[in-house]
């Protein structure tokens, strides 16, 4: 996901999470033509929530991490006061053991 793909008329980004909506942001910075290209219908990706029956569910976790500078001020713009700062523990429970997240070895 996020990858693009140059066909002559503009760029392809394939997929809408993060990812590719970082991809095509920085291609309308830089001047570029682009097409966001999501299989779902709505952008998102996993980190997105859905509705169902009256019922809302998260798909995926809605935590940003990038260790990324550039991104990170990517989303800071786009964003603006939207962008809302917290600390976070996340951990991986996996067989009676718990894993930091993102992963560290």
């Amino acid at each position: 996901m996020g990858e693009t793909e140059s066909n002559g008329l503009g760029n392809a980004v394939l997929g809408g999470g993060p990812a590719g909506l970082t991809a095509a942001w920085t291609l309308v910075r830089r001047g570029q033509p682009g097409t966001v290209l999501e299989a779902d219908g709505t952008v998102g990706g996993i980190a997105k929530t859905i509705e169902f029956e009256g019922y809302r569910f998260d798909l995926g976790g809605h935590r940003f991490y990038t260790k990324i500078s550039m991104v990170e001020q990517i989303w800071r713009e786009v964003l603006g006061e939207d962008l809302l700062i917290r600390p976070r523990l996340s951990r991986i429970y996996y067989k009676s053991k718990f894993f930091q997240y993102p992963i560290d070895p």
